[in-house]
């Protein structure tokens, strides 16, 4: 059985023409997305795409577990595919990882770019634990450590299931170095995850030499491993 994690990081449209320009709806961006996820899924099992679904549960769903959100899961001919896989997309570029191994499994990509991490309209108020606020004081490139630490908390949010059901200031995900770590997991989640979380980094250039975008943060959340093999795949683009 294959030990390590699979990553994957694809380009889903041309930045020049942007998605946004081409009046690309969220619902369709969602169907490119998990129309990638589909095919390099089936790469990496050595089957044809048609005989890949990727399905989705979401435990104590509030809307009803109607099987088009939540926790991504792979069928293989309508079977489950011995097969994990996570994903995320950020504009125009999307991360998968999968693994071979029965394990928990998360990943998150951000752009560092976004609002959401700057100074004036940040998530600090609803992401930082108190330790984790005292390392952000202390920060040289604050809007880094934002999108680093909630990439973090996604990556374990997902690999749990619990996804942002789970508040992101009940989970510390940096010791007191701010390295990547798990240190605080709430009781009402259920007994503490035993998953490591990895800063992910990303190449800078595919290999035609498209550029990847610098702001760009990415982690990973594994289990069952303390140092997760992984293997880094691109893939310029993804055909429609």
């Amino acid at each position: 059985m294959r030990g390590e994690v699979i990553l994957r990081l694809v380009r889903l449209a041309d930045s020049g023409s942007g998605m946004a320009s081409r009046g690309f709806r969220r619902g369709a961006i969602r169907s490119l997305s998990r129309d990638a996820v589909r095919r390099l899924a089936a790469d990496e099992l050595d089957v044809g795409t048609e005989r890949v679904q990727l399905a989705f549960d979401c435990r104590d769903c509030l809307r009803g577990n109607d099987g088009s959100h939540g926790q991504p899961y792979l069928l293989l001919d309508g079977n489950p595919a011995p097969v994990r896989v996570s994903y995320s997309r950020s504009g125009d570029w999307l991360l998968a990882a999968l693994s071979f191994r029965p394990v928990l499994l998360g990943v998150d990509l951000e752009d560092t770019g976004s609002a959401a991490f700057g100074e004036d309209d940040n998530i600090d108020a609803v992401m930082l634990t108190p330790d984790e606020r005292e390392l952000l004081a202390r920060a040289v490139d604050r809007r880094r450590l934002r999108a680093q630490l909630w990439t973090r908390k996604e990556a374990v949010l997902k690999s749990t299931g619990h996804g942002l059901r789970l508040a992101p200031d009940a989970v510390g995900v940096a010791d007191a170095e701010g390295s990547a770590l798990l240190t605080i997991w709430p009781g009402s989640a259920g007994e503490r995850p035993g998953v490591q979380l990895v800063d992910l980094q990303l190449t800078p250039a595919m290999a035609d030499g498209t550029a990847v975008p610098p702001t760009l943060a990415a982690a990973l959340a594994i289990g069952g491993s303390a140092d997760p093999g992984v293997i880094f795949r691109e893939t310029l683009a993804v055909p429609r």
